[in-house]
């Protein structure tokens, strides 16, 4: 599956979905048709904060970028993930786009997240080992396999001061397209499974799932 032909409407459908549940997850109150309202329509609710608002636009202009990325055929590197940061907390955060300056913590984790410090050289490594074991995949599902594993390992980093969840859902969408795989998007319904996944660090919880998942977007591909 090549990103290049894909439809241009399906993206759209994808980036209002993507959006509106990645944002759910993280305690976002805007509909599914609100949100839909505002990427579609330009229309923008009177009801809710202003801040709702920028994270729908900023979690669109994220998904577009990356899909300029990888029609030009970028691998995943610092700099995207970077720049999907940098997009997901424009007008949000004065640290958008850049490593956490100071120690942070996921309410409810058993464990402790990277330090400022250990954050770059921890991120290089995590990038360089898993587009190498990528490499080493033959198989879609050991495609799937290695990129739910990163998303663990990339939470325990958690290596901006915010936006680590949805930045985090969108390097596994990049890294799908990355490796001509269908993308999945993790449901506000599915909130609980996939936090259970990432505390235990057990990719089996969520992995049948996942592949539920995919199937659905391919045949929504395939309409489009």
């Amino acid at each position: 599956m090549d990103i290049k032909d894909i439809n241009y409407e399906y993206f759209l459908d994808l980036s209002v979905r993507m959006t509106y549940h990645s944002n759910a997850i993280e305690g976002n109150t805007l509909t599914l048709n609100e949100t839909a309202t505002i990427i579609l329509d330009s229309i923008i609710p009177g009801s809710k904060s202003v801040r709702e608002v920028f994270e729908v636009l900023n979690h669109k202009r994220a998904i577009d970028y990356m899909i300029s990325e990888l029609e030009n055929d970028k691998k995943l590197d610092i700099y995207v993930i970077k720049s999907i940061n940098k997009e997901i907390l424009d007008r949000l955060n004065d640290n958008a786009g850049n490593f956490k300056r100071n120690s942070n913590a996921i309410i409810g984790a058993n464990f402790e997240t990277s330090t400022p410090s250990q954050v770059p050289i921890l991120t290089k490594n995590w990038i360089e080992n898993l587009n190498y074991r990528l490499e080493l995949c033959k198989n879609d599902d050991e495609k799937l396999l290695e990129i739910l594993n990163s998303h663990i390992e990339f939470e325990r980093i958690h290596p901006f001061s915010d936006g680590n969840g949805r930045t985090g859902r969108l390097i596994m969408m990049y890294l799908c397209f990355q490796e001509k795989i269908a993308p999945f998007v993790i449901e506000k319904e599915d909130r609980a499974l996939y936090m259970s996944y990432l505390r235990e660090q057990n990719v089996d919880i969520i992995f049948e799932k996942v592949k539920e998942l995919q199937k659905f977007e391919q045949k929504r591909i395939d309409k489009f």
